[in-house]
């Protein structure tokens, strides 16, 4: 079957790329970047969006720098019907701690990422989501983050790509005014300084001021994309990985080997029944399952189990909530 991705060149491809980098980078940057005009790169930038491949332009923040606590509920249901499921997914969307609801294939069948200020909050808010849909659920489990990496799709120009962004760090303080500029921006990453600045009734020059100042400090890691996955015809597969022997030297030489993968989006080391979440994009399903293979080969002092979830569908997605 064709996807948009069939008609994509090298050219969307670097573009997404260099997005996915630094979603608020202009069109004239982005132009001198992979040698196009502006118009051009505007217009295939809107022809990516009018096909659905790009979504929607995201902020990512530091979790840790915000005091704020990030988990994840996976539940497996028993008896659903699809009606059901999708009214359950609906109605924990209302909950705005929620910040990512995806249906999945494998040992779990959704998963329901949360960011709440202390584990008070995270009790009530897990309570609230099991209440939702307990009558159906045969199973589940909760991870809470201890340390999450961030990396652009270094897999779209096949390139080698070292930097990251890590959310471990210690808590910044910030006023209401950041606080509501923080909101602006994890609903469009991409908006402009002028719209925002008429939005918050805030001077040009403060916004940008503010925004430059939120990036040096770690509260901004970066700016996104969420991209379909279907439509580009990439396979979204969450792993968990369950470790026999968290010896430090050796579960960081496991970290930074798949800190150097290419296909690697996401990284997180969790507090639960596993240790390790990482998150993989492939074009191939073949090459996501031999790169497992050679982590279990490499690491099977470390590694006793590897849970594969294929992620189908995402009900919501944003990565910042206070």
């Amino acid at each position: 079957m064709k996807t948009a991705s069939n008609f994509m060149d090298l050219k969307d491809r670097r573009i997404l790329y260099e997005l996915d980098k630094n979603a608020r980078i202009s069109y004239a940057q982005l132009g001198r970047k992979i040698g196009l005009s502006t118009e051009v790169v505007h217009y295939r930038v809107n022809k990516l969006q009018e096909e659905g491949i790009l979504k929607q332009f995201q902020t990512v923040v530091n979790y840790s720098k915000l005091g704020l606590i990030h988990f994840k509920i996976c539940l497996s249901f028993n008896g659903i019907s699809l009606k059901n499921e999708e009214e359950i997914y609906s109605e924990i969307n209302t909950i705005s701690q929620v910040v990512w609801i995806a249906k999945c294939q494998g040992d779990w069948d959704c998963m329901i990422s949360c960011t709440v200020n202390n584990l008070e909050e995270l009790d009530r808010i897990k309570d609230k989501i099991i209440a939702i849909s307990n009558q159906y659920i045969s199973k589940k489990s909760i991870s809470v983050s201890s340390n999450i990496w961030s990396f652009p799709r270094k897999y779209l120009i096949k390139e080698k790509y070292k930097e990251y962004y890590k959310t471990n760090n210690k808590e910044s303080r910030i006023d209401d005014v950041d606080l509501k500029l923080l909101r602006v921006l994890s609903k469009d990453a991409r908006k402009p300084i002028i719209d925002i600045s008429q939005e918050l009734g805030l001077n040009v020059k403060t916004i940008t001021s503010r925004i430059k100042k939120l990036l040096k400090s770690g509260i901004i890691n970066n700016f996104r994309l969420v991209v379909d996955y279907e439509k580009m015809g990439i396979h979204f597969y969450k792993t968990m990985f369950y470790l026999k022997n968290p010896d430090e030297i050796r579960t960081q030489e496991l970290l930074n080997y798949l800190n150097n993968n290419s296909n690697l989006v996401h990284n997180l080391k969790v507090i639960g029944d596993w240790d390790l979440e990482p998150e993989f994009e492939f074009e191939n399903t073949e090459d996501f399952y031999k790169t497992i293979q050679d982590l279990m080969n490499q690491f099977s002092d470390v590694i006793r189990k590897v849970s594969v979830i294929n992620i189908l569908k995402e009900y919501k997605y944003t990565y910042f909530y206070k």
